[in-house]
């Protein structure tokens, strides 16, 4: 009778021995879900650039508008290449849906709609000419949007620690 106890006290212990790797697999790869500082810097200043298109066009005028293309083209390029860099440094393929992170969809679904809503305000402030209102507005909506990322992000890590991404 000893003995069956002492054979169920370890594999209890085994169990939570495993539990633990488990988990701590689970931090680890969530580690993977966020960005280096670098990042956050980089992805604020383009994220002003592109939300005030609208007022950098304006101002720029036709002439310029071959550039701006070029510009968001490199943008483009640039954030794919550091994706694709990152997951091979590193070796983790994360799921790219959103819809596998339950927790940061409806995050995401909001950064989504402030991005939408605040492009438009901005856009309608310089068609009507108001270019010093889209300038105090854009910082607001670059702030809204940047805090709605790293807020998705970290929603994306906790979604990952608790085990709860869906391929």
């Amino acid at each position: 009778m000893e003995n069956e106890s002492n054979a169920s006290g370890r594999d209890q212990l085994g169990q939570l021995g495993q539990l633990d790797q488990v988990a701590d697999a689970r931090r680890r790869l969530a580690g993977h879900a966020g960005f280096p500082t670098a990042y956050w810097v980089i992805f604020g200043v383009a994220l002003v650039a592109m939300a005030g298109l609208p007022i950098w066009m304006d101002l720029l005028g036709a002439d310029y508008n071959a550039y701006v293309s070029w510009g968001l083209a490199a943008i483009a390029l640039g954030s794919a290449a550091f994706s694709v860099a990152r997951r091979r440094r590193s070796g983790v393929y994360l799921p790219k849906r959103i819809g596998s992170y339950p927790g940061a969809r409806p995050i995401w679904l909001a950064a989504l709609a402030i991005t939408v809503v605040g492009f438009g305000v901005i856009a309608a402030l310089v068609r009507f000419e108001q270019q010093g209102i889209a300038l105090l507005v854009l910082p607001v909506v670059a702030i809204a949007v940047f805090v709605a990322q790293v807020k998705t992000r970290a929603a994306m890590r906790r979604d990952i620690e608790e085990g709860r991404v869906r391929p």
